[in-house]
């Protein structure tokens, strides 16, 4: 059930966020602020994988700054999922590529979560072969307002947005 894509040396340009004036530190604190939204690398000559703290908290595992034990993370992914998932490592390795895969991690009991990963190759600057990425869970239920009418609180929302605006130039 791994919905998998791969993708080789084409990679979308990054947007520049300059215009709007957020700097690359305000966008990766914005994507992290409401959910879990990990970063990973994994270095090919040693083959020492390393998580942010968030990947750790999606795996339900103890966070270590050092390398990850694989063979427990491992045992999280369905076991359907994980030939497909290994496979694409591998190949992105070897095809100096990237992927994109959704999977399913064990979720306590009999239960799986969905998780996505997005995987590049790169050298680093000092010539070593790694592949990193990004790494999030999905939420099956989207947050809610709770009782409050809709119109009022967009309503409010605006006025709050107008007010915070900064002053047109002169």
């Amino acid at each position: 059930m791994v919905v998998r894509f791969e993708f080789s040396g084409k990679v979308r340009t990054p947007q520049d966020l300059g215009h709007i004036r957020v700097s690359p530190e305000e966008a990766i604190r914005l994507v992290c602020s409401l959910q879990r939204f990990g970063f990973w690398r994994t270095e090919l000559d040693t083959g020492h994988v390393f998580w942010s703290r968030d990947i750790f908290e999606i795996y339900g595992m103890d966070f270590t700054a050092g390398p990850i034990n694989l063979s427990a993370a491992n045992a999280s992914v369905h076991p359907d999922d994980l030939p497909y998932m290994l496979e694409l490592f591998e190949r992105a390795a070897r095809e100096k590529s990237g992927f994109h895969y959704i999977l399913r991690l064990k979720d306590g009991g009999d239960r799986y979560k969905y998780v996505r990963a997005v995987g590049h190759f790169r050298i680093t600057p000092d010539g070593r072969e790694e592949l990193h990425g990004v790494f999030e869970q999905f939420h099956d239920q989207v947050p809610t307002i709770g009782m409050v009418d809709r119109s009022e609180h967009t309503a409010g929302v605006a006025t709050r947005v107008a007010a915070a605006r900064p002053p047109e130039p002169a």
